[in-house]
C-alpha cells in the first residue's frame, strides 16, 4: 500500500465537509453527520465495518499494553528506598530506573514502530507484547542494579511501540466524529498507568517487596498477551478505492457526490434509503464482495507484507515531520506536560517520605491517587468536550469541520498546571498541610488528559497522510526530553531548589501552551503550506 504524502491531496488535508446533507455520501444514522473516512460498502473485512464492540475491544486490548507499559515505569517508585538499601546505590541512581525506560520508550517508537508499515501492526503487537512479558520476569529476578536497569529498559523499548502504534490504530477504528472521545479513553488509560501503578503498587511493595510489583506486571502482561492474539487481527486496510472519500472535499455538494462516483470502480452507484435508516446506502455494481475472514484466519500472527513500502524510508519519514510548525507545537506541548508528571512521580516518594510528611511507602502510594481522580475528570470532560466543540463549532462553519476547531480546550491545560505546580512546589518548600501538594499533583493529572485529549486527534485530523510518521515523532519526542529531565531533576533540585525548578516549569508550560492561539489563527494556512512543502519524496 502506497504511503502518500500531504502534497499527494487535492484538498487542503483535515478541511471536511462534517454535516452535509450530499445524497452521494455515508452519514451516521439518524444524523447529517458525515463518515469521514467512507467506508467500504461491500468489503465486510474493512475495520470501518466491524461492529462497534469489535472495534472498541480490539482498540482497549492494545491500549492495555500501552497502559502497562507506563504501570512498569512508575509502579516501582514507591519502592526507591527498598532497592537503595537493597543494591546500595544512591538517590540519582535509583532515579535512573525511570528515566532509562524513557530512553526505551524512545528507542521502541523509531526502532521498531515502522517496521509495521510494512509487515502490518498484529506482527508487532504480537512480538513487543511477549518481549514485555519476559523482560518483566527478568526484572523480579534480578540480581543485581544493572540487570534490574537493562530488565526494565528493554521491556520498555518493547512496550514503548505501542504509542505510536495505538494511537495509528484508533485511526484505522474510528470515524473523524468518534476520535476526540476513543483519544480520551486511550489519554486516561495511559495516564492511569503511570498514576494508578503506585497506589496499587505501594502497599504490594511495603507488604510484599518491590519484586513483587514485577511479578504482578507480568502477569497482566501474560493476560494482555492472550487478548491481543485473540481480539487484535490486522487494522490495516488498503483503501483506495475510496480515496476521493477519505478527504471529502468542500466545493459543494455536487462536487462531492461526483468524487463519490469516481471513487467506485464502475463509476455507477445505486442510492437505496430504508425508511427506519438515514444512512445512505452505495452499491458498488461490479467487484464482488469479498469473503468475511473467519476468526481462525484473523489469529494468523502475520499479516500480508506490503512490498511497496520502503523499510529504510520508513524509519526516516518521521524525521521529516520536524519540517511541520503544527507537528512541533503539539509535540512540544504534550512533551513539557509529560515532564511535569514525570518529575512529580520522581519527587513524591522523595518529600513525602521525608519531614514534616513521614509517609509510610503505603501513604506515599495513596498520593498518586489525586493525580488518578484528575486524570479521569480531565478525560472525560476534556474528551467529550472536544467532540461536543467540534461539532457546534463545524454547524456554525455551514458544515464545514476544521482540524483547528479542537485546540480552544487547552484553555484549560495552559491554566491549571502551573497552578498545579506551584502548589506542589511551594506547598512542600514551606511544608504546607499535605493536601496542598496533593490537589497540585490533581490539577496537573487533569490538564495531562485534557492536553492529550486534543493533541492527538488535532494531529490525525490535519496530517492524516503522514499520521503514523507524526505519531512516531510526537510519542518519541516526548519520551526523550522526559528522559533527559528525569535523568537530570536529582542534580538540578540540588543546584537551583524546589521553589525554582517548578517556576520555571510553570513558566514554560503557560508560554508553550498560550501559543496555541498561533496555531488556532493560523493552522489552516501553515497546513496550507505544508502541503506544498514536499518534504516527503520517500
Amino acid at each position: 500500500m502506497k504511503r502518500l504524502a500531504l502534497h499527494e491531496i487535492e484538498h487542503s488535508h483535515g478541511t471536511v465537509q462534517l454535516i452535509s446533507g450530499a445524497t452521494a455520501l455515508q452519514h451516521k444514522k439518524g444524523t447529517s453527520i458525515v463518515l469521514v473516512p467512507q467506508p467500504s460498502q461491500n468489503d465486510p473485512n474493512d475495520p470501518l465495518n466491524w461492529p462497534f464492540t469489535k472495534r472498541v475491544t480490539a482498540f482497549w486490548s492494545v491500549l492495555w499494553l500501552s497502559g502497562l507499559c507506563n504501570f512498569c515505569i512508575t509502579g516501582l517508585a514507591p519502592g526507591f528506598g527498598q532497592i537503595i538499601a537493597e543494591f546500595n546505590v544512591t538517590l540519582t541512581q535509583v532515579t535512573w530506573l525511570i528515566s532509562a525506560c524513557l530512553l526505551g520508550e524512545f528507542m521502541g517508537c523509531y526502532t521498531v514502530a515502522p517496521f509495521s508499515t510494512r509487515y502490518g501492526k498484529r506482527p508487532i503487537w504480537l512480538l513487543t507484547s511477549v518481549v514485555f512479558f519476559v523482560c518483566n520476569i527478568w526484572a523480579s529476578v534480578a540480581k543485581s542494579y544493572p540487570s534490574l536497569l537493562l530488565a526494565r529498559f528493554f521491556a520498555s523499548w518493547a512496550a514503548g511501540t505501542s504509542e505510536p502504534l495505538s494511537v495509528d490504530t484508533l485511526h484505522d477504528l474510528f470515524y473523524l466524529h468518534e476520535r476526540g472521545t476513543q483519544a480520551g479513553v486511550q489519554t486516561i488509560w495511559l495516564s492511569w498507568g503511570s498514576s494508578l501503578a503506585p497506589v496499587i503498587c505501594g502497599y504490594l511493595i511495603q507488604a510484599k517487596g518491590w519484586r513483587w510489583f514485577h511479578w504482578l506486571t507480568s502477569i497482566m502482561a501474560g493476560v494482555d498477551l492472550i487478548l491481543i492474539f485473540l481480539f487484535v487481527p490486522e487494522t490495516q486496510y488498503h483503501r483506495d478505492l475510496h480515496k476521493a472519500l477519505d478527504s471529502v472535499g468542500i466545493e459543494g455538494n455536487e462536487e462531492m457526490e461526483l468524487d463519490a462516483q469516481k471513487a467506485s470502480p464502475s463509476g455507477l452507484m445505486t442510492m437505496t434509503k430504508s425508511e427506519d435508516e438515514t444512512t445512505t446506502e452505495m452499491v458498488e455494481t461490479q467487484n464482488p464482495a469479498p469473503e468475511k475472514r473467519t476468526f481462525l484466519q484473523e489469529l494468523k500472527p502475520w499479516s500480508p507484507v506490503q512490498k511497496d513500502v520502503n523499510v529504510v524510508a520508513s524509519f526516516l519519514r518521521p524525521w521529516a515531520t520536524w519540517c511541520y510548525p503544527s507537528v512541533l507545537w503539539g509535540v512540544f506541548s504534550f512533551s513539557i506536560h509529560v515532564t511535569c508528571v514525570v518529575v512529580l512521580i520522581t519527587m513524591i516518594p522523595v518529600y513525602f517520605g521525608a519531614p514534616p510528611y513521614n509517609f509510610s511507602i503505603g501513604q506515599q502510594g495513596l498520593v498518586y491517587l489525586s493525580s488518578c481522580i484528575g486524570n479521569a475528570f480531565g478525560s472525560i470532560f476534556c474528551g467529550f468536550l472536544n467532540d461536543k466543540l467540534s461539532q457546534w463549532s463545524t454547524r456554525r462553519n455551514h458544515g464545514v469541520f476544521e482540524p483547528e476547531m479542537r485546540l480552544p480546550v487547552t484553555v484549560f491545560p495552559a491554566f491549571l498546571v502551573p497552578a498545579g505546580l506551584l502548589m506542589f512546589g511551594v506547598g512542600i518548600e514551606h511544608g504546607t498541610h499535605w493536601i496542598v501538594p496533593v490537589i497540585g499533583v490533581g490539577l496537573v493529572g487533569v490538564a495531562l488528559t485534557g492536553i492529550g485529549s486534543v493533541i492527538q486527534p488535532y494531529l490525525m485530523d490535519s496530517y492524516t497522510p503522514v499520521l503514523f510518521d507524526c505519531l512516531v515523532t510526537f510519542n518519541g519526542f516526548k519520551n526523550l526530553v522526559s528522559f533527559a529531565v528525569g535523568f537530570a531533576v536529582v542534580p538540578w533540585l540540588q543546584a537551583n531548589g524546589l521553589v525554582a525548578v517548578f517556576c520555571i516549569l510553570a513558566a514554560l508550560v503557560f508560554v508553550i501552551d498560550a501559543s496555541v492561539v498561533v496555531i488556532y489563527m493560523y493552522g489552516k494556512r501553515l497546513r496550507q503550506r505544508d502541503s506544498r512543502l514536499k518534504v516527503f519524496h520517500f
